[in-house]
């Protein structure tokens, strides 16, 4: 599988995470599952569905699209592929991700620790194809709160749910945004 093909390097991806995953799966199962209330839910759900809402109004002076559809291009996201790669990105990479940075790689500290920022800095492999240093700088900070507050909503709740619904609306929502800035 290629790094420089979108779903090459995102199903690379995950099935690194599967070594993990099933040698610590016993312990996090019955955490995955356990209901949350709605008053917890809702707003994470809205927290989630922000990410796409900042990206709308900051696309004209972070990336805009000069360029942009022919590097996404260059990754294999393009025309038809979109869809698809739409829908696995929105329903398997948050609950692999959340799973291996909230359940594996977690911490039981109120404060933001080094995993916040580890899973804030992966993030930005892919985005410096993208933006300039400024924006990676920005990214950082936003990945690195969201990171902060998905593990913060998972050990308050003891649930997974509320992080890997928001963290799905916050990639649903990015990735529509882009999708219809570059392609219309």
């Amino acid at each position: 599988m290629s790094l420089r093909n979108a779903w090459g390097a995102l199903i690379g991806f995950h099935l690194s995470l599967l070594p993990a995953l099933i040698k610590y799966g016993r312990n996090i199962t019955p955490r995955f599952l356990a209901p949350v209330s709605m008053k917890i839910i809702l707003p994470a759900a809205l927290t989630g569905l922000a990410a796409g809402l900042g990206l709308w109004f900051l696309w004209p002076y972070s990336v805009g699209q000069a360029g942009f559809a022919v590097r996404l291009s260059a990754l294999g996201l393009s025309g038809k592929v979109w869809p698809p790669f739409i829908i696995y990105f929105t329903l398997v990479n948050p609950i692999l991700e959340e799973l291996y940075w909230r359940m594996i790689l977690t911490s039981a500290s109120p404060y933001p620790v080094a995993v916040d920022f580890l899973f804030a800095g992966y993030h930005l492999l892919i985005l410096n194809l993208f933006v300039s240093v400024g924006w990676l700088v920005l990214a950082f900070v936003v990945l690195g709160a969201a990171s902060w507050f998905w593990r913060q909503i998972s050990r308050y709740t003891n649930s997974l749910l509320p992080a890997v619904l928001s963290h799905m609306l916050a990639d649903f929502s990015i990735l529509l945004v882009i999708y219809r800035l570059v392609n219309y």
